[in-house]
């Protein structure tokens, strides 16, 4: 009979044992620093898409601005969805430089997209409301945005729209942006969607929210709306509709 030599064993088990307990210390703390990542910056990157995209979507489909005029008589509704807009931009840029999708070439395509359309001027489309350019997204951006302590240490969070609107009302603090001025006019000004200034590029930008909406809930396994979310109309289409109303 053959004898084996086993004083090995206990050794090379010892030391697999080390390493396998080593890989799974180091996947538990990928998965607590993941989910510190999406506390601190997905989370309210996707509250603040949501937000947006869904104030959008009243406006333009669903008549919103009477019902936002009733609610808010003194005008302040403009100021509401201007902050939202600009808190949008303000989390895009946290979680373009610290969240787990700074390299998503995905994520990267869609936040683009919603980039330009706020950014694009043209022939069709003229600089005006809700027109902010790129280096102005930045810096409306970092005007909401502040730190603090909390509970995963130093934290990133924005102004409260109640802050924000008492920068906007301040003469002194007002940005000097003709776009900041322009979309606050043109919001309490208009009686219905197709009078505002501009509505091509909130239903552009609104049609690319949902769409990262979409990519980033999947990714993420959950959702902050229940249901399927609606698309602004093309400006194509809507010009379709004006038309045949206008031929009855």
């Amino acid at each position: 009979m053959i004898v084996f030599p086993t004083a090995w064993l206990v050794p090379a088990a010892t030391a697999a044992w080390a390493v396998w307990t080593w890989a799974h210390e180091q996947s538990l703390e990928r998965e607590r620093e993941r989910a510190r990542i999406t506390a601190l910056y997905v989370n309210p990157f996707l509250s603040a898409c949501e937000d947006l995209q869904s104030r959008i979507y009243k406006i333009v489909e669903l008549e919103g601005l009477p019902k936002l005029r009733q609610r808010y008589p003194d005008g302040s509704y403009a100021e509401e969805t201007l902050y939202l807009v600009v808190r949008f931009f303000g989390w895009l840029a946290a979680v373009g430089r610290y969240g787990p999708y700074t390299q998503d070439p995905v994520m990267i395509k869609h936040t683009a997209a919603i980039r330009r359309a706020f950014a694009t001027s043209n022939d069709e489309r003229a600089v005006g409301p809700f027109n902010f350019f790129p280096a102005e997204q930045k810096a409306l951006g970092k005007m909401v945005m502040h730190s603090m302590e909390g509970e995963y240490g130093h934290e990133m969070d924005t102004i409260s729209y109640y802050e924000f609107r008492d920068i906007i009302q301040s003469s002194y603090r007002m940005p000097e942006s003709s776009a900041v001025t322009q979309t606050l006019e043109t919001l309490q000004t208009a009686r219905h969607a197709e009078e505002i200034d501009g509505w091509e590029r909130l239903a552009e930008a609104q049609n690319h929210l949902v769409n990262l909406l979409n990519y980033l809930e999947k990714r993420e396994g959950f959702s902050y709306f229940p249901a399927k979310r609606k698309k602004c109309r093309s400006t194509q289409q809507a010009e379709s509709e004006r038309l045949l109303r206008s031929a009855v």
